[in-house]
């Protein structure tokens, strides 16, 4: 399977330009990031996220809300993770949205994808392993 493959089936657009992340002026998204989370973290969680949108809701900052409804988005069903983590780099991203629509989700989501079912099947040899040294050791008495 293929980047492109992904893409089609999950209706993601795709850049032109691939693993380059496409960056609007630093000042810009430095002051949606220093609005919404004043820490200077590599990773953003879900309840930081949460506390932002409500801020944002509070104060009727539609823009923000936007953006912070992306990140929830990118973080629950484009890249999901077990640490419910978000990087900060889709943070900055998020900022311009024009960027955001160019960027290349499909190589992502597809590299995501293939990571995920290496991680399974480095877990699964595993376990495979673990379940031969059971059978073997109820075998032998005295195991």
């Amino acid at each position: 399977m293929k980047p492109i493959h992904v893409c089609l089936i999950l209706g993601l657009c795709v850049s032109p330009i691939a693993n380059k992340f496409l960056f609007v002026d630093s000042e810009h998204m430095t002051n949606f990031r220093l609005r919404r989370f004043p820490k200077k973290k590599n990773t953003y969680g879900l309840k930081e996220i949460d506390d932002a949108l409500k801020q944002a809701k509070l104060e009727r900052h539609h823009d923000d809300v936007l953006r912070l409804n992306l990140l929830k988005i990118i973080l629950f069903f484009l890249l999901p993770n077990k640490g419910r983590n978000v990087w900060v780099k889709y943070v900055d991203l998020v900022d311009d949205l024009q960027q955001f629509n160019k960027f290349s989700w499909g190589e992502q989501v597809y590299n995501f994808l293939w990571s995920q079912i290496m991680e399974f099947g480095v877990y699964r040899s595993v376990a495979d392993k673990n379940r031969i040294k059971l059978y073997h050791c109820t075998d032998v008495p005295g195991c």
